[in-house]
């Protein structure tokens, strides 16, 4: 029987889409030990950024990053996520009590335990819910010797160009890394944070021009900072003004309804419209969701909270004619080639989780082998591995980290 994939989504997300696991929880695994293998370890390691970012809300002078390695079997999975920003002493403890919860458990009951808590009115952190979500997604691929995206049921194949980010106020440092892109091949694709000042805005915009040329796509995210319009057509009227000085697409311009989202993309003619915060969690995304919301989607790492429902949200994306485009949240390390992954299984318009060149320098010296690749135009390919694919120099990674938990 054939079954329409519109009403198929539409039908799933009425049911609250509460029931969905990872094709390992399915009949069709042949080996039916892999159902019982019990998680046996999960390591932690604690990863230091001591880049600023400079954001519209505030300045991160520096960044903890949580990599964490979950065993079961001889097989294993990575994961990443941002655990605490300005704050080098972070207290861990809340996530070895979330995460040691899973340990012991076979594979089966750790997603479904997952899945119980990846519901409308769930009083666990997205951080914490993801940061288990990858791991698991990553050894349920390796056990069942498929990549994560093919457990997703995520089937395009095709290269996606990098997003870079400029995170700067300041005109000269925006210059800079400009130049940067462009010295990195990734020149095509940019993104900048703009403030909610249209003079300081308009400024950044137009240096970041001045160096990409014309051809390059520019984006910038306003995290909902131009608050001060009294009309919809006042908004409008200002997100003109910066497309005709070359900008393509803005996400999160202000608080916006839904028809809001609506009747300003029908209002803001050629400049794309690109929703991120009405998204988050995912399973939320994909009730709220509605055509002519944007022209593209962004899915923004930390806070989908399931990646079985960032893969419905794709597939109502683009069943509704609009585009995905898979965000980032400073990512350094295991999580970016996952995220590159699933924007290519995706299709995705382009993907900002990438390796930094900085942020990630140390990282980047443990890779081993990854599923992901940079090509020399500033795209993303993927050669197909089992889970992620991801393997690392763990005893050169500890080196670098300033702290390693054996849960």
């Amino acid at each position: 029987m054939k079954i329409n994939r519109r009403n198929f989504i539409k039908g799933i997300s009425s049911l609250g889409l509460f029931s969905l696991s990872y094709p390992l929880l399915s009949s069709c695994i042949s080996n039916k030990d892999v159902l019982t293998l019990k998680i046996t370890r999960i390591e932690f390691y604690q990863y230091n950024i001591n880049i600023p970012r400079y954001f519209s809300f505030g300045t991160w002078l520096n960044r903890q990053h949580i990599f964490m390695r979950i065993t079961a079997g001889d097989q294993y999975g990575w994961s990443e996520i941002p655990a605490s920003r300005n704050n080098p002493d972070v207290d861990l403890s809340p996530w070895v009590h979330y995460v040691k919860q899973f340990k012991g458990l076979s594979i089966v009951e750790a997603q479904k335990l997952l899945q119980s808590q990846q519901v409308k009115g769930s009083k666990t952190s997205l951080k914490f819910l993801e940061l288990m979500d990858m791991g698991l997604l990553d050894l349920a691929g390796r056990l069942e010797n498929k990549p994560a995206i093919e457990l997703l049921g995520l089937n395009h194949r095709e290269p996606v160009p990098g997003l870079y980010c400029i995170l700067h106020k300041d005109e000269d440092k925006v210059r800079e890394e400009a130049q940067k892109s462009l010295e990195q091949n990734l020149g095509h694709h940019m993104k900048f944070k703009m403030y909610g000042d249209m003079e300081v805005d308009l400024k950044l915009l137009r240096i970041i021009r001045e160096v990409l040329g014309e051809k390059a796509v520019v984006i910038s995210d306003v995290n909902k900072g131009y608050k001060k319009w009294k009309s919809l057509e006042e908004l409008a009227e200002i997100l003109n003004i910066f497309r005709e000085n070359g900008l393509n697409a803005v996400e999160d311009p202000a608080p916006l309804t839904t028809e809001q989202w609506i009747a300003l993309q029908n209002t803001t003619r050629d400049l794309d419209l690109i929703p991120d915060a009405p998204m988050r969690p995912a399973w939320e995304g994909v009730d709220k969701l509605q055509k002519g919301m944007g022209r593209i989607i962004n899915l923004h790492p930390s806070t989908m909270g399931s990646f079985n429902h960032t893969a419905l949200l794709v597939n109502k994306v683009q069943d509704m004619g609009a585009k995905v485009m898979i965000g980032d949240d400073s990512l350094v390390g295991p999580a970016c080639s996952a995220w590159q992954q699933i924007a290519i299984g995706a299709g995705a318009t382009w993907v900002e989780a990438i390796e930094k060149e900085e942020d990630s320098k140390d990282y980047m010296e443990c890779v081993l082998k990854s599923s992901t690749t940079k090509r020399s135009d500033g795209y993303y390919k993927m050669n197909s591995k089992p889970g992620f694919g991801l393997e690392l120099d763990e005893k050169r990674l500890n080196s670098f980290c300033s702290r390693y938990i054996d849960v």
